[in-house]
């Protein structure tokens, strides 16, 4: 078993330094989408945290379906997550500046 799939494996566990382990190796990915959307008027922390849980959440979630591969994977749920709360943010910013509620 690769030294990858053997982290995720404790991971999975509730292993904290697995997932400390996996944190630090795509930190680095979460950094650059971080940066990415900060250019949206989001706050890089706030982001940041988001991506970071996105991560978390994940790892738990992963299944090892070829041929997806486990940073492939990460990159598009960390994509994914992070733009869906741009959009929860653009709806929040057009409801207070307009004053009306928009529709769920």
């Amino acid at each position: 078993m690769s030294e990858l799939k053997e982290l995720i494996t404790r991971a999975k566990q509730k292993n904290v330094k697995a997932m400390e382990e996996l944190f630090n190796q795509f930190k680095p990915l979460l950094k650059s989408r971080a940066k990415r959307y900060s250019r949206y008027k989001l706050e890089y922390d706030d982001i940041f945290q988001q991506a970071a849980l996105l991560l978390i959440i994940a790892v738990y979630e992963y299944k090892e379906i070829p041929p997806t591969t486990f940073a492939g994977y990460m990159k598009k749920r960390i994509d994914w997550g992070l733009w869906i709360y741009y959009r929860k943010y653009l709806k929040q910013k057009m409801e207070i500046s307009s004053g009306l509620k928009i529709g769920d």
